[in-house]
């Protein structure tokens, strides 16, 4: 009985972790509020990237707690936390 508990606990937990990955996604804009095209958003510690497209909009997919790396050059980088909700990134000058 005890292993049919943990085989029905392991296979719930094996489920709620694969429902957690997702798209994350946002907006990336500068201090005027203009989107800014082709910032680079990175997931930290991996290959899994993306940029902006021409309002600014970007999708990767990645799971909350994932910390997304945004990079543009002339602009200081910023890192930010998935919370499971719509990413506002606001670049701003690196002078």
């Amino acid at each position: 009985m005890i292993k049919k508990i943990l085989v029905f606990f392991f296979a719930m937990f094996a489920v709620a972790t694969y429902a957690q990955n997702g798209n994350i996604t946002g907006t990336v804009v500068d201090t005027d509020g203009e989107p800014l095209i082709g910032v680079t958003a990175i997931i930290k510690g991996t290959t899994t990237g993306t940029v902006t497209d021409f309002d600014g909009n970007f999708t990767l997919t990645g799971k909350v707690g994932d910390v997304i790396v945004f990079s543009f050059m002339g602009m200081v980088a910023q890192e930010h936390t998935f919370n499971g909700s719509l990413i506002h990134v606001v670049m701003r000058d690196d002078t």
